[in-house]
């Protein structure tokens, strides 16, 4: 739209064609990367929820290697993105092949995280006993989770080395008043 507005400019100001060529080359180059944030966004959002997933399924396993069911009722317990993504591919499992599905999901996604929970689902499928793959994958992405977090708490570190230097503020005190308490009623038995 904006790349059109060069017709009018040519006929009323000339020079005005060159500057709104430009604005039209930046503006698709911003909108091409707008894609591909919000698909970081989305992949970011599954991925977040994805170690709370796999325990899940550690657990669902035990009780049933029934793939469709433990995602249907995984779906109706967590919400945004990987609620939408879930009921796409229960959808899809529905209607054709459960790996094909599944294939397909970690496709769309694009993550690596998401890999190794296709394929463990994948191996259940296909009638492998796979609940200690989910156990050992639960442990995995909580380090993953944990490292995450350690990252986004170093963003913050001016709120949280205050806060840190008050409570080690308050550690002092504590025993500073211990020590003079003591040296006191030490004196006092002096005397």
């Amino acid at each position: 739209m904006t790349l059109l507005s060069v017709i009018p400019a040519l006929l009323i100001i000339p020079l005005l064609a060159p500057v709104i060529i430009i604005i039209a080359i930046l503006i698709y180059f911003k909108e091409i990367k707008s894609a591909d944030e919000i698909l970081k966004k989305s992949r970011s959002a599954i991925e977040y929820e994805l170690p709370r997933f796999v325990n899940t399924l550690a657990q669902e396993l035990y009780g049933s290697r029934d793939v469709l069911s433990i995602l249907e009722t995984y779906k109706k317990n967590t919400t945004g993105v990987f609620k939408r993504e879930l009921e796409i591919t229960t959808a899809d499992m529905k209607s054709g092949n459960l790996e094909s599905a599944l294939t397909r999901f970690e496709t769309r996604i694009g993550s690596s995280m998401l890999s190794d929970v296709v394929r463990g689902l994948v191996g259940t499928i296909r009638g492998d006993n796979n609940i200690v793959y989910f156990q050992m994958l639960s442990h995995d992405f909580k380090q993953i989770e944990l490292q995450r977090l350690k990252a986004e708490v170093m963003k913050r570190p001016a709120k949280i080395r205050r806060y840190s230097m008050m409570m080690l503020g308050c550690f002092v005190m504590t025993y500073l008043v211990v020590m003079v308490l003591q040296i006191v009623e030490n004196m006092d038995g002096l005397f």
